[in-house]
């Protein structure tokens, strides 16, 4: 993994600039990692500099949300939700499932991962640094939620889906479970199955779970740990986990809807629905949801990523979020309203998402724990000033999960794990139709890793 011999400057000497700068180091700013590891204060910093990794615009600073809705719409003109209209040739492969393992925006996005990984890893390595006994739980709790997170969507992106009764093992992603500080050592290792993936990601949000305490400013406490499993065994089917995990966010996390659905998106400071957020300043970079779903007035492209008729017809009237977006002026684009503050918090996790979760997994469990189904389900509904549903089934959760939470970074995951088909006919009158597991909608290993790696499995259907 060449590109991730930028870590030692970017960890170290918590270099906060953007992927445009990363090279730009003063000499002041290259110092030895023994140096720095060899304080508590360096040691923090190592955890301070993993959440500015997270905060780039190939991780958590926008794009990883923007990958699912690419990979997730027909792109068929008179039938998809949404429309690619941006210049980057990179995105555009996602969007008519054409990618290539020379992808740059893939590469980038696949290397920022594995420094952040990289990074937490050095935390734990080195907590013996940190004196104070909470201290030193807090930042291993941080580490490890950051990791998962990291791995969780590399397996998503990079890999077969994880599906529930089977044993998962087709190729994963590299497990990387040492920090890594000699980058001249041969780094090669072939690929860890699904199935192993995802108890790597498990067990450390369940440490992070234990080791992180109720309330942590802005960073990752226990309830994020515990959103984000209740996420993951959603993906996996596993119901009953996701039930209880979903179900204690919301009656322990402290977290409330905001009164009005816009009062969700859109701000600078955590607000009471932000279980998780990512931490956006002038000083660090910008919201890249931003650059590719606002207008230029609001600090993005115009519009890359335009509404379609086809996604207003699913809501019913009243429905705040369907009117939760406007047209750009300067070109005639219609655009989500959730993203026009290029210096706001990008949003990971929302209690929304809980109710979603709770909801889903107690109706095919046959549970009603916390609630009954319906009852989410219309607690969503009337926050959004929608009419309350009378009777509620499994697709009409999966219709609500597209109304609250599209553009969140969803649409491919949740369209995989309910294994439906996405129709890229040139008419979408179903002549070619992609299964939710077909190659095309896996990510490529990028040219950079399998010419660096020579133990690591390429994905079907690309050329190494």
């Amino acid at each position: 993994m060449k590109a991730n011999k930028l870590i030692l400057f970017i960890i170290f000497a918590v270099f906060f600039a953007s992927c445009e700068n990363e090279l730009n180091l003063e000499p002041k700013q290259r110092e030895d990692a023994s140096v720095t590891l060899s304080t508590e204060s360096g040691v923090t910093n190592v955890l301070t500099g993993a959440y500015a990794l997270a905060a780039n615009g190939n991780a958590y600073g926008g794009r990883i949300l923007l990958y699912a809705d690419l990979l997730g719409v027909s792109g068929v003109l008179n039938t998809t939700d949404l429309r690619w209209r941006g210049s980057f040739g990179e995105l555009r492969q996602m969007y008519i499932k054409s990618m290539q393992s020379n992808n740059i925006i893939i590469e980038g996005t696949y290397a920022r991962c594995y420094e952040i990984i990289n990074a937490a890893n050095t935390v734990i390595e080195n907590i013996d640094k940190v004196k104070d006994p909470d201290k030193q739980a807090r930042m291993i709790g941080e580490a490890n939620f950051l990791k998962s997170l990291a791995y969780f969507d590399l397996v998503r992106f990079f890999a077969k889906p994880y599906v529930s009764g089977q044993a998962n093992s087709q190729l994963g992603v590299v497990l990387r479970p040492n920090a890594i500080y000699d980058f001249n050592a041969d780094l090669s290792k072939e690929r860890s199955t699904v199935d192993e993936v995802y108890k790597v990601i498990i067990d450390g949000l369940n440490l992070a779970y234990t080791n992180l305490p109720e309330e942590n400013s802005f960073y990752a406490d226990k309830y994020a740990a515990r959103a984000l499993l209740a996420r993951v065994y959603l993906q996996q089917g596993n119901y009953a986990l996701a039930r209880d995990a979903a179900n204690d966010v919301i009656e322990n996390s402290g977290h409330s809807l905001s009164e009005t659905y816009a009062g969700a998106f859109n701000h600078e400071t955590d607000k009471d629905e932000d279980v998780f957020a990512i931490q956006i300043t002038k000083q660090t970079g910008v919201n890249d949801a931003v650059t590719f779903y606002a207008s230029e007035d609001n600090g993005g492209r115009g519009g890359d990523f335009t509404i379609r008729d086809a996604y207003l017809e699913k809501f019913s009237d009243p429905d705040d979020r369907a009117t939760f977006n406007y047209v750009n002026e300067d070109n005639g684009r219609l655009l989500t309203s959730k993203f026009t503050d290029q210096f706001g918090n990008v949003g990971i996790i929302r209690l929304a998402e809980m109710y979603l979760i709770r909801a889903e997994s107690n109706l095919r469990a046959g549970t009603a724990l916390g609630n009954t189904p319906l009852d989410d389900i219309n607690i969503i509904r009337t926050r959004a000033n929608a009419d309350d549903l009378a009777t509620v089934t499994i697709d009409d959760i999966l219709l609500e999960r597209e109304l609250e939470l599209g553009m969140e970074g969803f649409l491919i995951h949740d369209i995989r794990r309910t294994k439906r088909s996405i129709d890229i006919s040139t008419n979408g009158d179903g002549s070619n139709v992609l299964p939710f597991d077909a190659d095309e909608l896996v990510f490529p290993i990028p040219l950079s890793e399998t010419d660096a790696n020579k133990k690591i499995t390429q994905n079907p259907g690309y050329s190494s």
